[in-house]
């Protein structure tokens, strides 16, 4: 069964899976929308809001193939509005659509679909659930709901032979930007005090409009239903392979690369050549931050010169590459001192300064405490 099934990625997910060999129950509040003719498909009229026509759907649904093997959460839309603007029908209905819908399916579902051979629930989340982006905050606490609540069923599932997985696409060309976003009237009011916000919203929408096709995501869905071995979180890049996203997190750097990409740095006066130079800057600084190159090196090894080195790197990370090596060797000094038996000395030569009573200066300054006290409150 998938929800949200007449457009979009419902929508392609319904073509993909029945042309495999799946029965696709395709859930809508308009299902006859749904213009796909196939054997294996059987449009329903589906109101996410009502758990006793989620009910008795779902009830349907195993009384007439005998089982019910896969749940694709996938209905869900975007609220635009600040958090001062917004009322509170708009606030219930978001999360009601985006969040207690996925509960109200799985409670319905759950019972059917443990202890079979190989239950799966999909719950289509978002780059939203893990970097939020202004006016859209109704929408990514949705979204950060989402992947709270499918981590865990997985934990309360996994005994019961039920596959639980977020499935996260990137920018994608579905109805989003047209019938799947609700715009508050006040924020988007010629004087609101969000103008400056809502003038870097077109280009968002733009990106959206021009991103992978939705057959993509279907495909993304099937290869999770397939692999037994799937992720938790399954990521699909965008068309233009703009974000890169690897393992189940996304890094701070990753998120900085992705509000980069949404807002196109509209803010902020640098451009994606200096913030690739300060990333770079910071992995090399990371690998021996004890020892770390003299800036002019590190500035060699960026292919740039010191100067802007320095400028980037603080509008990027707003800190100078010097505090940051401070700071980074501090923190592994904290570590050491409150891990290993070792003398203020060991420390202090061990984390990159040479002399112990600057290195315990800057210790008191930072976590005013003196490197002896800590010592002696440990032992």
């Amino acid at each position: 069964m998938i929800t949200g099934a007449s457009s979009g990625i419902g929508k392609a997910c319904v073509n993909l899976l029945v042309d495999v060999g799946f029965i696709v129950y395709a859930g809508s509040r308009t299902p006859e929308k749904i213009d796909i003719v196939h054997q294996n498909l059987y449009p329903i009229a589906l109101d996410l809001t009502s758990h006793e026509q989620i009910k008795s759907s779902i009830d349907a649904i195993h009384k007439e193939q005998g089982s019910l093997d896969i749940v694709i959460n996938n209905a869900g839309y975007g609220l635009i509005s600040s958090v001062e603007d917004a009322n509170e029908e708009e606030m219930k209905s978001q999360f009601d659509i985006n969040v207690f819908s996925i509960f109200r399916v799985c409670k319905a579902a759950i019972p059917y679909m443990k202890n079979q051979e190989n239950s799966i629930i999909i719950n289509i989340g978002s780059y939203f659930g893990k970097v939020a982006l202004p006016l859209f905050s109704f929408y990514s606490a949705s979204k950060f709901a989402v992947e709270g609540l499918t981590d865990a069923l997985r934990y309360e599932l996994k005994d019961l032979n039920i596959r639980v997985h977020s499935v996260v696409p990137g920018f994608t060309k579905t109805n989003f930007t047209n019938a799947d976003l609700v715009e508050n009237s006040y924020t988007f009011n010629r004087h609101s005090s969000y103008k400056k916000i809502l003038d870097t919203t077109p280009q968002l929408m733009e990106n959206i409009n021009n991103g992978s096709d939705p057959k993509v995501v279907a495909k993304t869905i099937l290869e999770t239903i397939n692999n037994h071995n799937s992720n938790t979180r399954v990521y699909v890049e965008d068309k233009n392979h703009k974000i890169s996203l690897l393992g189940d997190e996304l890094t701070e750097d990753e998120k900085m690369i992705y509000r980069f990409y949404l807002l196109e740095m509209a803010d902020m006066d640098i451009d994606k050549d200096e913030l690739k130079i300060a990333m770079d800057a910071k992995e090399i600084l990371l690998k021996d931050f004890a020892n770390p190159p003299k800036i002019e090196y590190l500035a060699k090894l960026c292919a740039t010169n010191k100067t802007k080195l320095n400028k980037v790197f603080q509008n990027v990370y707003k800190i100078t590459i010097g505090n940051y090596i401070k700071k980074l060797r501090l923190e592994k000094a904290n570590l050491l001192l409150q891990e290993q038996s070792l003398t203020i000395g060991e420390v202090a030569k061990e984390v990159g300064y040479l002399h112990q009573g600057n290195f315990s200066k800057l210790f008191f300054e930072k976590y005013h405490v003196h490197p002896k006290d800590l010592l002696r409150q440990k032992c």
